[in-house]
């Protein structure tokens, strides 16, 4: 019987998976990422792995155990944290969870957005304390200001009408757009930064888009102007600039759901023998601390996809793909 090995898991998942699929195979879980010292403690010789985007980076050091792996699953859209090319040469076959999430992230978005513009949490906490302080909770109105969407894709399309909804203008930039409402003004990149007032990011983590926004971005946005990353990766922003620029007044805010290094941030001991715990990732996760205690900046774990329907169909989507590829016929392959 084919041996299946669950990473990233809750009860929850569990649960879906065995009532799912452990009819078909034999079952394993853990409720740790990949790297997690205890992965020693698990089987090796399973044919297809599962994992969550927590579970980053997966390379040669990560796969080289497991001898049998013929499938990698993860439960994500996105596939940067996997060696695509490790996979290739070791006819690992690689799928993902495609479309799960356009209007639960796209609402994500505009919470985080309300949250900063409107001061809700700084407002929240300070009630709990008995200290009001209504002059600190000045906020601003979204009509009539500019929504900047940094890869229109699906959730940006998404993002980009709820902001028309609000009474925004819409700029956006992408590098292949296709057809959109007529309420889409797509402009250069430099253009949009330049010119609004709130940016959001909607674009995959690549080479050419890690640290797209970066100290010469920031100088370019306005001193009004708010970042918002929830959708895409951490590494589009270089997290140092991004404290300096908040730090000297360059923008006015951010509101962050993914982080540089964001792995390492979330683990409760840091393992100083792993991988991905490189003196890289150490500095980003003190950074990212200091970010967190800005009064302007409103950061939330990774949670933007954490809907019950999102996950719903993220597990429905993730044992479709399993199914299929034990069945000879694999779908949602990315390579």
């Amino acid at each position: 019987m084919t041996k299946i090995l669950f990473f990233d898991t809750d009860p929850q998942t569990k649960t879906f998976f065995t009532q799912r699929l452990a009819h078909k195979a034999e079952l394993f879980f853990s409720p740790n990422t990949i790297h997690h010292p205890l992965t020693k403690n698990l089987p090796t010789d399973v044919e297809v792995i599962s994992v969550f985007a927590h579970s980053q980076p997966i390379g040669a050091s990560t796969l080289k155990p497991f001898k049998n792996l013929r499938l990698l699953a993860t439960r994500s859209t996105g596939y940067n944290h996997i060696d695509l090319d490790y996979c290739r040469r070791h006819n690992i076959a690689v799928v993902n969870v495609p479309n799960y999430g356009e209007t639960t992230v796209a609402e994500f978005t505009f919470g985080l957005i309300l949250g900063l513009t409107r001061k809700i949490y700084p407002a929240k906490s300070d009630l709990k304390k008995n200290n009001i302080q209504l002059d600190k909770y000045m906020g601003i109105d979204l009509e009539g200001r500019t929504l900047g969407v940094v890869g229109a894709g699906a959730i940006g399309r998404h993002v980009a009408q709820l902001g028309k909804a609000f009474g925004m203008k819409i700029l956006a930039y992408d590098p292949h757009p296709v057809y959109t409402p007529k309420y889409i003004t797509y402009v250069p990149f430099e253009k949009l930064v330049h010119n609004s007032d709130i940016i959001t990011l909607h674009c995959p983590a690549t080479k050419q888009n890690t640290h797209l926004f970066n100290k010469n971005t920031f100088a370019q946005m306005k001193p009004e102007a708010l970042l918002i990353n929830n959708t895409a990766r951490g590494s589009l922003v270089d997290t140092e600039a991004l404290y300096e620029a908040i730090q000297t007044r360059q923008i006015a805010g951010a509101a962050l759901d993914v982080l540089e290094n964001e792995d390492v941030l979330m683990q409760r001991e840091i393992d100083l023998g792993s991988q991905s715990t490189t003196r890289e990732a150490l500095v980003d996760s003190l950074i990212n601390l200091k970010l967190m205690q800005l009064d302007n900046v409103l950061i939330t774990p990774h949670i933007a996809f954490n809907s019950t329907d999102a996950v719903n169909r993220i597990l429905e989507t993730t044992a479709e793909n399993i199914v299929k590829f034990l069945s000879g016929r694999p779908i949602h392959t990315v390579q």
